[in-house]
């Protein structure tokens, strides 16, 4: 009974079991390239929330081993940018 317990558990491919390692890189490259989305949108919808869920999810693309200083790069911009936009609109009024 321990023995297929331990079976459910290991993750298993047609090649034998994947590293956690190689999982933990995949999934950085995919909050690296969804970083990467959600600061392009946030440039021109939603600045400051795009701007820092996009440089949460670079921040954890980097803590899984994958460079993404374009997403952090562009969290910055969104945020910066969000601000001047309201800055701008409120100073206006």
């Amino acid at each position: 009974m321990s023995e297929s317990n331990d079976l459910r558990n290991e993750t298993v491919s047609l090649n034998g079991p994947i590293e956690p390692e190689v999982v933990a890189f995949h999934e950085g490259r995919k909050y690296r390239r969804n970083s990467i989305i959600i600061g392009v949108i946030g440039l021109f919808l939603f600045g400051i929330v795009a701007g820092v869920v996009a440089f949460i999810m670079a921040g954890r693309a980097e803590a899984a081993g994958v460079k993404a200083t374009a997403g952090k790069i562009l969290g910055v911009l969104d945020i910066v940018g969000g601000i001047i936009v309201m800055v701008m609109f409120f100073s206006n009024r």
